[in-house]
């Protein structure tokens, strides 16, 4: 009998402790690697894309939720440091359309941000501080969005960015979804 209310009252008690929180606890995943990079993928609005920058380092075959968070948020700011070389190339070159070197000037600047907020967010998943990764991956996403709104929006389109800037925004978009996942 003492056993039972022992049970009983440590079930009581985590009930008593979601509750006060408001949430329940993150979920525990038993999957590794690839297995658990769809699970996590699960809800990504382009799940196989998410699988595939996941799984992309060696480090992600024997990962855990925690270490796929990680490899998302180091995806996402590779993805977007590249963006930012690619846009300083395209700058260099000479005799730009006007409308053009507008657009890759705000989003050279938005990029120079995003690269910022990702290295902050990475810093602060490694802290546990979830909510700072939440913060800081809006911001990039905002950044990504301003860029999308250039090119969508002026005559000066560049094909190669906006094809990169859907990535990076899928990247930050997938990196938010982990972070959320791993919320306590």
């Amino acid at each position: 009998m003492k056993m039972f209310e022992r049970i009983f009252l440590l079930f009581l008690s985590i009930v008593v402790t979601v509750v006060i929180a408001g949430k329940a606890p993150p979920p525990i995943f038993t999957e590794t690697g690839k297995a658990l990079a769809e699970k996590l993928c699960e809800k990504s609005e382009d799940k196989a894309f998410c699988v595939s920058s996941l799984t992309s380092r060696h480090e992600a075959e024997t990962a855990t939720a925690p270490k796929l968070g990680v490899i998302a948020l180091s995806v996402a700011s590779t993805n977007a440091s590249d963006t930012s070389l690619y846009i300083k190339s395209k700058l260099k070159q000479k005799n730009l359309e006007p409308a053009l070197e507008d657009t890759l000037d705000d989003c050279s600047k938005n990029y120079l941000d995003a690269v910022a907020q990702l290295d902050d967010s990475l810093a602060a998943l490694l802290a546990n501080a979830y909510i700072d990764v939440d913060i800081w991956l809006n911001t990039a996403i905002s950044d990504g969005e301003a860029c999308e709104d250039a090119l969508s929006e002026r005559a000066g389109n560049d094909a190669e960015l906006a094809r990169r800037n859907t990535n990076f925004l899928k990247l930050c978009k997938d990196a938010l979804l982990i972070n959320t996942i791993l919320t306590p």
